[in-house]
């Protein structure tokens, strides 16, 4: 039989390995869960993307024109859009009630 071996020293080096293991894994926590920022494109952004594809002659003259074209009317269109709160369009859905129906009864009429 072998003798026993008291847990003491083995408890002590999984506590320091555990301690010196720590500031590993919080850095690697804070690297694996860092939010990614993505932002829509903007004006400018699609428009050198237009131009890039022109020069790498993947579109044409008069295809670029049109799209570039289509490109600044829909951001146009989406500068002159009314800017609506997100409240005032909960207030104004609350004000308007559902039209009551009432299926139980039937309609009173002429007998």
């Amino acid at each position: 039989m072998r003798p026993r071996v008291p847990h003491a020293p083995r408890r002590r080096f999984m506590a320091l390995a555990a301690l010196a293991a720590l500031p590993w894994i919080a850095s690697f926590a804070c690297v694996v869960y860092r939010p990614i920022v993505t932002r829509p494109p903007t004006l400018g952004d699609e428009l050198i993307q237009l131009d890039a594809a022109r020069r790498d002659g993947l579109l044409t003259q008069e295809e670029y024109d049109t799209r570039r074209a289509e490109t600044i009317a829909a951001w146009k269109r989406i500068g002159d859009a009314p800017i609506v709160e997100a409240k005032k369009a909960e207030q104004g859905a609350e004000q308007k009630p559902a039209p009551a129906t009432d299926t139980a009864t039937p309609p009173a009429g002429p007998k």
